[in-house]
């Protein structure tokens, strides 16, 4: 199946639930999230949850600027703190800064100022099949867990870039 097939498929189940909560979260789980560097499409650094799934970034939203809203949260559901978490930690490979960025009433996680992501279409660890769509906003990639600035957080992968033809160029968010 296609990027651009599945991206068709992900975004009709989207329209059907987008009636559901504003923000679909994706919880990073235990007292203490922890996040890790791994090999994901042949890149031996690209930051993980704990249950394996690889974090992305949307290139857009540098300095926090979330415009991942409404319909889009279904696709790249956030990743969110626990309320009575107050950080993240992680492991010796992962060299950024983990902090968070409020959303709504709520806090979602971020490296190196980008708030991360998960991806609808990942149903198994270490699957990336979101990396260099291009929706509205910015560009989907991974992150990169060496990285120690935002300029070097966007993982360079060499993978064919897929454009949706409902993308916008307001900034607004979709």
């Amino acid at each position: 199946m296609s990027a651009r097939s599945t991206l068709k498929r992900f975004t009709l189940v989207a329209t059907v639930v987008a009636g559901a909560a504003a923000v679909v979260a994706v919880p990073l789980g235990a007292a203490q999230p922890t996040l890790q560097a791994a090999t994901i499409a042949r890149d031996p650094h690209v930051l993980i949850d704990a249950a394996g799934h690889p974090l992305y970034i949307l290139t857009s939203e540098a300095g926090g600027k979330i415009k991942c809203v409404r319909a889009c949260t279904h696709l790249w559901p956030p990743v969110m703190l626990p309320i009575n978490v107050g950080s993240l930690s992680h492991s010796a490979a992962v060299k950024g800064s983990l902090a968070w960025v409020k959303r709504g009433k709520f806090r979602q996680a971020t490296f190196n100022g980008y708030p991360l992501y998960t991806f609808s279409g990942d149903t198994k660890p270490h699957e990336a099949r979101g990396i260099g769509l291009k929706l509205g906003a910015g560009t989907w990639v991974l992150v990169n867990a060496w990285a120690r600035t935002a300029a070097q957080t966007p993982e360079k992968v060499a993978k064919t870039t897929t454009s949706s033809s409902s993308s916008s160029s307001s900034g607004g968010g979709w």
